[in-house]
């Protein structure tokens, strides 16, 4: 079954959670590097709060993270973790999910700071998991941080 078919073949809410999941994938690599990141996420965040009283369905959380690793898979370039996982609590928000976006930081070998961002429901990674996620020492949740 080829691309097209397959995406005709998903029930309606899959089709819009995954073309509202590319349209933010492209919006927040743009923002990105446009404004800051924590004025890109208040411009995201913001009106999907205050439209998730108007989205329909009931996804679960998994159901949601799913679709943004659909929509990353299926786009030409690559996209940072910050940017799946920005992406990912935008989408939660429209559904009123409680996630943590989370970022942790590990010093390398060499001394150097390497940094990870993923998204977590009730303790699970929803996305941005790695092999080897533990050696991230995670900075307090942003949900729970003023980041303007």
């Amino acid at each position: 079954m080829g691309r097209i078919a397959g995406f005709l073949a998903v029930p309606v809410g899959d089709k819009v959670r995954l073309l509202v999941a590319t349209t933010l994938l492209l919006v927040v690599r743009v923002g990105v590097f446009v404004v800051s990141f924590s004025i890109c996420r208040r411009l995201l965040l913001t009106p999907a709060a205050a439209l998730s009283r108007l989205v329909p369905g009931s996804p679960t959380p998994a159901r949601v993270a799913q679709a943004v690793d659909i929509a990353d898979t299926h786009l030409p370039g690559e996209r940072t973790c910050l940017m799946r996982s920005l992406t990912t609590e935008t989408l939660h928000r429209l559904y009123d999910h409680d996630i943590d976006h989370r970022i942790g930081v590990d010093k390398t070998d060499d001394g150097t700071f390497e940094a990870h961002s993923w998204i977590e429901h009730d303790g699970e990674v929803l996305i941005g998991d790695l092999e080897d996620i533990s050696r991230f020492e995670p900075l307090p949740s942003l949900n729970g941080a003023d980041w303007s």
